[in-house]
């Protein structure tokens, strides 16, 4: 049986890697939703030394192998890319998969769980809430730079690993779907809900055709660019390697904004209660719009820029709408840790499209600043 994600990693799982050393301990590590990671400590010969195991969702990836692929293309890449730029340390700045002892890039359990495992990256730390604008620009800066390398990424394209991912018309009428199904009886409780996404996607609708925003080119990025998925120098902040790459495929630089717009502005917990602590710090969104602008500046067109400020709002309300899609379909997507998080984070989130709304003059501002 796999391991209970709250205990040790199993030892017949560690053993299946090329890794010098015995396995010594391992603890639950991270505050994702899909997949179950651990780090453990191995003693060998040359000392202790770290890495982190996942065992990867098949119920949200059903296409394993190519998760798996993609992200020894993306991991190769990006080493390759550090290293023509000059960085003497470009192994931490992205992730290297741990081969297995028969040389994959994974392993298959007895229940056909698939595993992998990478180094830890030692003296690196992750934030689920920004600290300091300074901290919002260089995790933004990296993303950014993060984009510029996935743009000489030879072909052929990446394959889709959840297709429709940001399809926001799909997401809608998934919604929708949920609604009218009402799978567990809880519409009724959250028609409040219901009827505040209805009005919120009007207004983005509104909004939209107001900034004249049309389609984005299509390119490979992040797709999931959370605040959370880059690591950061324990000591300087510097943004050092952007991890989680299973969704990186085709889509647009405008969700990748914002994603990191919508985890990064508002200083609240994802599942906040207390809906009067989500408001929007201008500090930290412009200093996120400067530092993404930074990053990315190089490949950024006029239709990019002119998203940028609904991209936040934008995400935000995407992710409101799963949460509650997910919460009326009875929590099969999304982890919960209590009855409701799912619930409270739908609310979260739509409070935050609601601020992130009104504060897209911000980004506005910055971008007439920064963004030529």
């Amino acid at each position: 049986m796999s391991p209970d994600p709250h205990h040790a990693l199993s030892a017949a799982i560690a053993v299946r890697f090329e890794i010098p050393g015995a396995l010594r301990g391992s603890e639950a590590l991270g505050s994702g939703h899909i997949h179950r990671t651990w780090v453990a400590r191995f003693e060998g010969a040359e000392g202790s030394r770290r890495y982190v195991f996942q065992r990867l969702n098949g119920e949200i990836f059903h296409d394993l192998d190519a998760v798996m692929e993609n992200l020894e293309r993306v991991c190769a890449h990006l080493r390759d890319d550090w290293r023509a730029r000059g960085a003497g340390d470009a192994e931490r700045r992205c992730l290297r998969l741990v081969p297995t002892r028969e040389g994959r890039s994974a392993a298959i359990d007895a229940e056909g769980g698939w595993w992998r495992a990478f180094p830890f990256q030692e003296g690196t730390r992750s934030v689920d809430v920004i600290e300091s604008p300074q901290q919002a620009f260089e995790v933004a800066r990296a993303f950014g730079v993060f984009a510029v390398q996935l743009e000489t990424l030879p072909g052929p394209a990446l394959r889709e690993t959840i297709p429709h991912f940001h399809d926001a018309a799909r997401r809608f009428a998934d919604f929708e779907r949920a609604v009218a199904d009402d799978a567990t009886n809880r519409a009724a409780a959250v028609a409040a809900e219901i009827d505040a996404a209805l009005a919120i996607r009007d207004a983005l609708d509104r909004a939209r055709r107001t900034r004249g925003i049309g389609a984005l080119p299509r390119r490979t990025v992040h797709n999931d660019c959370k605040i959370n998925n880059l690591l950061l120098d324990a000591d300087s902040d510097e943004g050092l390697c952007v991890v989680d790459l299973d969704t990186v495929m085709e889509g647009d630089v405008a969700c990748d904004f914002g994603q990191l717009v919508w985890t990064g502005a508002c200083p609240a917990r994802e599942d906040e209660r207390d809906l009067d602590r989500i408001r929007v710090e201008p500090e930290l969104l412009g200093a996120l719009t400067r530092g993404y602008l930074r990053g990315a500046r190089s490949l950024l067109g006029e239709a990019e820029r002119r998203a940028l400020p609904l991209a936040g709002p934008a995400l935000a309300f995407e992710n409101a709408l799963r949460f509650l899609g997910d919460h009326l379909d009875g929590d099969r997507y999304f982890r919960i840790q209590r009855e409701g998080q799912n619930l409270d984070r739908a609310r979260a989130q739509l409070r935050r499209t609601t601020r992130l709304l009104e504060a897209s003059d911000v980004v506005e501002a910055q971008l007439e600043t920064d963004g030529a």
